[in-house]
């Protein structure tokens, strides 16, 4: 059993039998995806580690949980991520749910504080902790200038993927600073510590994945990403990355068990944002999903499709909902994103006109969800030519739209 594992297993215990710790609530964003789950998992073990190693023998370190933004069940929506535990052996019972929030809730206010990770601002399903302090937060998305006076570290930068920045912060510093860390050869007698190995394993997974294979090409990755994949591979215990890559998005890309409903849930992202004139809130959804929008018409229908975008709009009380495709058809057509709209506020009736006058997404309409209903209810979808933008950046494209006044408003 390495440290990672002994970790994962005392924290249930200690949180019944030391309620006077505090409590440290790791947690990624509310897509739960492989970078967010990673980096939520693998923070919470540095923070954890880091408190034993600097405290006095007997000293009560605060308790750190990894939080999944997701009900339990949710799990199985991610094959990706449950292939890297499984692989990594991780015990993902051993985590800390939403179903667990009822038991983390009666946690006093002044004994629990959150650590962010690849987002920035305290999601709106977080909401029941008002009185929860922010003491740290690493992510890669927009800075939403919060929490500066409070978070320590609070490291934001443009990097392919969050883990990056959690193994430039906490593993990689560690090189540096622990003897045992010291060289990154395998082979010169150094003794690793039993974590070393499970831990970089797991930070390479959605540091591959989210640079697209460190393919410069894709223009995913920084030289950080690259720096990092290069440095944490001797701990690995592997000589390559192999088929690391492909063997995970494979898993990833295995929606063959997903209804159309189900997809939009798998990778989803939910903002509310307020006109910049009126200060009227805009509840906006967007889902994530592998495979294009062609694949999913042919597999269940337009109808099928429709009505799931539209239940799940209903179902997330949404005033706009989206969702994006994407899918590596390798040489035949090359990486391909495409978009579907779905405005379902009065308010949201301009939408897709000023989205398609926005000229660095390059979207071209296509038609192959389009019936009449659709359309005439404002749907809309599209081949997206512009390939490196992600939802990263498609969310910032779409904020400044639905934040500004509607043409026929009363200025």
């Amino acid at each position: 059993m390495t440290a990672l594992d002994k970790f994962l297993e005392s924290l249930r215990p200690r949180l019944d039998a030391e309620p006077q710790s505090q409590v440290i609530l790791v947690t990624g964003n509310e897509s739960a995806d492989l970078d967010s789950f990673i980096s939520a998992l693998t923070t919470a073990f540095f923070l954890a580690y880091h408190f034993i190693s600097t405290s006095d023998p007997g000293t009560l370190t605060p308790i750190v949980l990894p939080f999944v933004n997701i009900p339990r069940a949710d799990l199985a929506l991610r094959s990706d991520v449950e292939y890297v535990l499984t692989t990594n052996k991780v015990d993902s019972s051993l985590l800390f749910f939403r179903d667990d929030l009822p038991r983390l809730t009666q946690i006093p206010p002044s004994h629990l504080s959150l650590f962010l990770v690849d987002h920035n601002k305290i999601a709106d399903s977080m909401d029941m902790f008002p009185a929860s302090k922010v003491v740290g937060l690493i992510d890669h998305h927009k800075d939403e200038d919060l929490y500066r006076d409070t978070a320590n570290p609070r490291r934001i930068e443009v990097v392919g993927s969050c883990s990056t920045l959690v193994a430039d912060e906490f593993f990689a510093k560690a090189f540096d600073q622990a003897p045992c860390l010291a060289s990154d050869s395998r082979t010169d007698g150094t003794v690793l510590p039993d974590w070393a190995q499970q831990v970089s394993r797991l930070l390479l997974g959605p540091i591959l994945i989210d640079s697209q294979n460190l393919d410069p090409a894709r223009k995913k990755v920084t030289p950080l990403d690259q720096s990092l994949a290069t440095r944490l591979l001797p701990y690995s215990g592997w000589d390559n990355f192999g088929d690391l890559y492909y063997q995970i998005d494979e898993a990833r890309r295995d929606t063959s068990r997903l209804s159309a409903y189900d997809l939009l849930r798998k990778d989803y992202k939910e903002w509310v944002v307020h006109r910049a004139t009126t200060g009227e809130a805009i509840k906006v959804g967007i889902s994530s999903v592998v495979g294009l929008l062609n694949k999913y018409v042919a597999r269940d229908g337009q109808e099928v499709v429709q009505a799931a975008v539209g239940q799940w709009a209903q179902d997330r009380t949404l005033d706009l909902s989206m969702v994006l495709f994407s899918e590596d058809l390798g040489e035949t057509g090359g990486y391909q994103r495409q978009v579907l709209v779905n405005p379902v506020a009065a308010g949201m009736a301009e939408f897709t006109n000023a989205l398609e006058a926005v000229q660095e997404c390059e979207l071209e309409r296509i038609t192959v969800v389009d019936t009449e209903t659709f359309v005439k209810h404002g749907g809309r979808a599209y081949q997206q030519k512009n390939t490196a933008m992600s939802r990263k950046q498609i969310w910032p494209v779409v904020e400044r739209i639905v934040t500004q006044a509607p043409p026929d408003a009363n200025l």
